[in-house]
């Protein structure tokens, strides 16, 4: 009997909490590094406030698809090459990014996702120090 006196204020939670503004919208695009679709790399959708989890994917010859739920996003892309540091702790060599903060760290990149399917949110990237 206390079982159901948790479980009835919890389920009642967690309905709240589940509408349509939460379901996950399918996001697809291209990334394109200069004219050339970008070989393979992540790219990642945050919310503007960082109010909700973030959408993130691969990126595999220019093209990506993903899940993310809707609403105003700053977008990260990033690419990297082997690098030539050695990491003391791993013992390997540490990836380098091959694209500017702009497209990650310091992203300028928007998209707006709404709901249901969203096809051609594309993006073009420049490598590090090319205008």
């Amino acid at each position: 009997m206390k079982l159901l006196g948790i479980g009835c204020p919890l389920l009642i939670l967690i309905s709240l909490g589940c509408n349509s503004a939460e379901v996950p919208a399918e996001v697809s695009g291209t990334v394109l590094l200069g004219s050339e679709p970008l070989a393979e790399g992540n790219i990642i959708f945050e919310s503007l406030d960082n109010s909700k989890a973030p959408g993130a994917g691969a990126i595999k010859d220019g093209r990506y698809t993903i899940q993310v739920l809707p609403g105003a996003k700053k977008v990260k892309i990033q690419a990297s090459k082997p690098g030539t540091k050695i990491d003391p702790v791993m013992k390997s060599a540490m990836p380098e990014s091959i694209l500017g903060p702009e497209f990650n760290d310091k992203t300028t990149l928007k998209a707006e996702i709404k709901p249901g399917k969203n096809e051609k949110i594309d993006f073009q990237v420049k490598l590090i120090g090319k205008q």
